[in-house]
């Protein structure tokens, strides 16, 4: 009885599964498609769609993140931060697979994706945390060995993922997708290993001068099940999937008729997917806990790499779609210079506000980067 109560009470998960429905009952299978986008009389029928499918998609995002949190209070760190990042790396590869097999013609756009997450994510979700957590507290402390694991893989997994892919022969592509999707796999699998097992320690900072605070969410978490709040997240992200291929197509239409650039399209996917992790950085800057910022931020792009990469190359292979991964010159610098920025910055186990304004402005490069 419990449980219906508080299912009663998931209204994200109604509104997406209303809304699934609706698309259903416009005779277009589970999902909105081009046929009847492209009979709509003007642009502003088209923009209304958008606009509610965003606001649907986010509301249902939010709620898989609100419920990945409450399964990170319940268990600790690090696993309670590597669920979240999971479930938002699930909405990721979600919503890039969908838009990939939408877009017959369009093999950059997964690459594309993953460029802005990452821009995002290092930029935004670190930065933006940084700088206020910065402004309210000052100095913010965090365990150096966790920056120090995450750049040494991330920079294994761009490097080979995103930057080799432009010196490869067209005769050894394929061969290289496969040795690709082997290593990132292998490479993710002893990162899991170490971050829940021999090297834990590495992900968790305990302040020297004081016990941890116990808050009243993660009391709660701990006394209460988590079934229910699993079986919802599943839920969830399997509406999510309906949702975003509906988002996909009028998204498409959308950036047609406002004669905007094709990156925009990937931005606006990725902004989909990491506005509700994004919040949950910036209450952790604000809370002065400088180490979930770190997990979250760092812990989110060596995830969106080391499992979108194979995700959509073995998409690629299994249905025909080609996936360019290669960079070009200007998301090569763009990357490398956020790289190189973060490499030097996270070496003292210490943040400040300075940080922050880097990073936000290498992100507002990135933003003028796009129209020109």
């Amino acid at each position: 009885m419990a449980w219906v109560k508080r299912l009663a009470k998931e209204y994200p998960l109604w509104a997406a599964l209303v809304s699934v429905v609706i698309a259903y009952m416009m005779g277009a299978g589970f999902t909105i498609d081009e046929t009847l986008v492209d009979s709509f009389p003007g642009p502003w029928a088209g923009f209304g769609l958008f606009a509610w499918l965003f606001i649907i998609i986010l509301w249902a995002a939010s709620s898989v993140v609100a419920h990945a949190e409450y399964l990170a209070h319940k268990y600790g760190e690090p696993y309670g931060t590597l669920i979240l990042t999971l479930s938002v790396v699930i909405i990721e590869v979600i919503m890039i697979a969908v838009v990939m097999l939408h877009e017959e013609n369009n093999p950059t756009f997964a690459r594309d994706t993953l460029f802005t997450l990452l821009i995002l994510m290092m930029n935004v979700m670190i930065g933006l945390p940084i700088l206020v957590g910065g402004l309210k507290h000052g100095e913010q402390r965090y365990n150096l060995k966790s920056s120090e694991t995450y750049f040494s893989v991330i920079l294994c997994f761009v490097g080979l993922g995103l930057f080799m892919p432009a010196a490869i022969e067209p005769t050894y592509v394929d061969t290289y997708e496969l040795f690709l999707i082997l290593a990132c796999g292998a490479l993710y699998a002893v990162f899991l290993r170490i971050q829940t097992k021999e090297h834990r320690y590495f992900f968790v900072f305990e302040p020297s001068n004081a016990a941890k605070e116990v808050t009243e969410d993660e009391a709660d978490a701990k006394g209460e099940s988590a079934i229910f709040h699993i079986i919802v997240l599943v839920v969830v992200l399997c509406l999510l999937a309906f949702l975003s291929k509906s988002m996909a197509i009028v998204t498409d239409r959308s950036v047609k008729d406002l004669d905007a650039p094709q990156a925009l399209g990937a931005l606006v996917v990725a902004v989909l997917i990491l506005t509700p992790e994004a919040l949950t950085s910036l209450r952790a800057g604000l809370n002065n806990e400088a180490q979930r910022v770190v997990n979250i931020g760092l812990g989110s792009a060596l995830s969106t790499m080391g499992l979108t990469i194979p995700t959509v190359l073995i998409i690629g292979l299994a249905t025909g779609h080609p996936v360019d991964l290669a960079l070009t010159p200007t998301q090569m610098i763009l990357l490398g210079l956020t790289l190189l920025v973060g490499i030097v910055s996270y070496r003292r186990g210490e943040t400040n506000v300075l940080m922050g304004m880097i990073h936000m402005v290498l992100f507002a490069t990135f933003a003028v980067l796009i129209f020109m």
